[in-house]
């Protein structure tokens, strides 16, 4: 008898790469199988693969949840030992705050000191019993990674919102430092916060004095200047000169200084060792900031030097505008009328740009408290109101400033007023307010979508391409909802966020777009930021409805609550959309470094409800959408930290197609990348 193994089917193998992003026009038999349908709180890689997002957590420069780490000890009877109880060794003085107990092993973070075996563990001077057993290695990866986050709580705890009322207002991240800007408890007055380890701390603004007939030897900082009448004195920490010049004895501006003995006068004479240098315009005055204001930030600097340090410039829309070192905050009068409120800021070409409604203004070519015609300043005047603007390299050998307008866009070339050329590079095209970023190219959102301006060999030096024309259907609602972005270059992400959470991250790698991924926080964000700590480590931050301020890319939850991820693929048919085949399993390539869980289901023939071998009763989606939470086959997987590991799936069923979905939602799972999907399947019958 003929062997009749030989007659079985085939086994065959469908290699399928985890690439192109989300997708929701494009026809299902004209898409890759790799590219998904619906997503949630994943990312593409720049090495290939989808990536769970990492977390968010809570600071205020206190010790980060995420740097937590746990111990524990075997105790011979716990007592009134309990979650969150605060013990202590009696021999030792070692002490932890408890996070988890199994049996009589206590888990606790917060540790100081070491537990000595033998001795009593108290809750304060009350002993509880004895510690029968020191750290040893736990090996159970899931239990690592729910005590290191149920560490993380206890820290997450100590870590409070900027202080005052109502939302963010602003966050910046400058020389290393973490600043943030939130109303007063009364929301009277607009304040500035700077991190700690203790904490938000207030950041003193100071005094202001404006003088004028400045004389030839001139005030400078660190001078103590006094009043002639009244007698005060205050150490100089700022000279703003607005116009005219000591040399020539007609020096107008304003000084700045922490504090004061006294209180100058305005019409008296400012002296510096007993010689008159220039004379009050005014009386000093307490720098204070109006509420209500959204805090646009920048940083440069002005001296034409690359050791120059740069400082922060800011402008919110309700107060003048800004200059801060880290010390010392000046306030840049322009003498606009009717208001001196300018709403962006930027440092271009030496000179600072502000922007009043339609109307650019900049101060002199290295002078940005200067705003005079005579000292070089100048107004470039727009018929649409400025939104936003970023800098790009030119067609000239020095940069240009490209500058959004809600509806058009606009490119300014030149170095100084008298060779600056403002083009319109787009009539119908502009940008949302606060979603310019540069990363490589430049990258805004705009009606038709997020917008690439990148340079050319082509007339006008520009040339733009909308990104996101694939997922414009989910973009289409939340346009008018964008409050922010930010960028992480070690991604090379671009990323906008929206008032009501959602965000979405554009992947581009070499110029090319890898795919767009929209995510969703626990968390309402207001103003974001980004920025680069001392060690050249990239980091992103948002500031809340809630008056927090978070980090991203960091910890395995959204402080505190958990990540819920989905990535729904679309449907795959081995190269034969009207071939039925028999799927007998599947292989998911994961990588991370930690401790997972995923669930994975499928749907068979565009999820037919009428395919009985899918063998789930349930409502099945028949369109282009996903199916529905409860019309999947689900089968829980456990990926134990190695950092990289197939999951083998049971798969059981027999149509022309197949669509996997994988999900998350935990609290506890560091992330990980889902590279690639292997089918198994037998080639059967053609459809009839």
């Amino acid at each position: 008898m003929a062997d009749r193994a030989f007659d079985m089917p085939q086994v065959r193998h469908d290699y399928i790469a985890l690439t192109g992003g989300f997708d929701l026009v494009t026809p299902t038999l004209a898409l890759k199988p790799g590219v998904l349908r619906d997503t949630l709180n994943y990312e593409v890689s720049v090495t290939g693969g989808y990536t769970r997002i990492a977390g968010y957590e809570r600071v205020d420069g206190r010790p980060s949840p995420s740097d937590a780490t746990f111990t524990h000890i075997d105790v011979s009877a716990l007592g009134s030992i309990v979650v969150g109880s605060a013990i202590n060794g009696q021999t030792s003085g070692a002490t932890g705050v408890v996070i988890a107990i199994d049996g009589l092993r206590v888990a606790f973070t917060k540790a100081t000191g070491t537990f000595q075996v033998g001795e009593n563990v108290r809750i304060g001077a009350a002993v509880q019993g004895t510690a029968t057993a020191v750290p040893g290695v736990l090996t159970d990866a899931r239990t690592i990674a729910m005590y290191n986050n149920l560490a993380a709580d206890v820290y997450r705890a100590d870590i409070l919102a900027v202080p005052g009322s109502g939302s963010v207002r602003g966050v910046a991240f400058y020389n290393g430092d973490l600043y943030a800007w939130r109303d007063n408890a009364g929301a009277t007055a607009l304040v500035m916060h700077k991190e700690s380890t203790g904490g938000w701390t207030t950041v003193a603004l100071g005094f202001q004095l404006a003088f004028t007939a400045g004389q030839p030897a001139g005030i400078a900082v660190g001078n103590t200047i006094t009043g002639l009448v009244s007698g005060a004195t205050a150490v100089v920490t700022a000279v703003a000169i607005q116009t005219g010049t000591f040399l020539g004895s007609n020096a107008q501006g304003i000084v700045t200084f922490a504090s004061a003995v006294g209180t100058f006068q305005a019409a008296e004479a400012l002296q510096v060792g007993g010689t008159t240098r220039a004379t009050a315009s005014g009386a000093q005055t307490a720098i204070t900031l109006l509420p209500g204001g959204r805090v646009y930030t920048d940083q440069g600097s002005f001296g034409g030097a690359s050791t120059a340090r740069a400082k922060l410039y800011g402008a919110d829309g309700v107060n003048k505008a800004f200059e801060f070192d880290g010390t010392t905050y000046v306030p840049i009068t322009t003498g606009m009328l009717p208001a001196d409120n300018p709403s962006r800021v930027k440092v271009h070409q030496r000179h600072l740009f502000l922007a009043f409604g339609s109307s650019v203004q900049h101060s002199g070519l290295g002078l940005p408290y200067a705003w005079t015609l005579l000292l070089g300043a100048g107004e470039l005047a727009l018929d649409d109101t400025i939104t936003d603007w970023l800098e790009q390299p030119g067609a000239q050998t020095t940069g240009a400033l490209v500058i959004y307008c809600r509806n058009s866009t606009q490119i300014l070339y030149g170095t100084s007023s008298a060779t600056w050329n403002l083009t319109r590079f787009q009539q119908d095209t502009g940008g949302i307010p606060y979603t310019a970023q540069v990363v490589g190219s430049g990258y805004v959102l705009d009606d038709r979508g997020v917008i690439e301006l990148s340079t050319s060999q082509h007339y006008g030096n520009f040339a733009d391409a909308t990104l996101t024309a694939n997922i414009r259907p989910w973009l289409r609602t939340r346009r008018n909802r964008a409050i922010g972005s930010s960028v992480n270059r070690e991604k090379n992400q671009y990323r906008l966020f929206f008032s009501d959470g959602s965000g979405l991250y554009v992947t581009v790698v070499n110029g090319k777009l890898r795919g767009c991924m929209p995510v969703a926080f626990s968390h309402l964000p207001t103003v974001a930021c980004n920025g680069e700590t001392p060690d050249g480590a990239e980091t992103n931050f948002f500031g809340a409805t809630n008056g927090f301020v978070y980090r991203l890319d960091a910890g395995t939850s959204f402080d505190g609550e958990p990540i819920s991820a989905t990535a729904l693929l679309n449907f795959a048919t081995q190269g034969d959309s009207r071939v039925r085949k028999r799927y007998r399993k599947g292989s998911i390539e994961i990588q991370g470094s930690s401790y997972a869980e995923i669930q994975v289901g499928y749907a068979l023939s565009y999820a037919d409800p009428v395919v009985v071998d899918q063998g789930v009763a349930g409502t099945y989606s028949n369109n282009f959408s996903a199916p529905y939470w409860d019309s999947f086959i689900w089968d829980a997987f456990v990926w134990d930290g190695l950092t990289l590991s197939p999951s083998e799936i049971e798969i059981s069923g027999t149509a022309e197609n197949i669509a996997l979905r994988i999900d998350s939602n935990s609290d506890f799972f560091e992330s990980f990348t889902l590279n690639s999907l292997i089918l198994h399947y037998t080639v059967r019958r053609g459809i009839r």
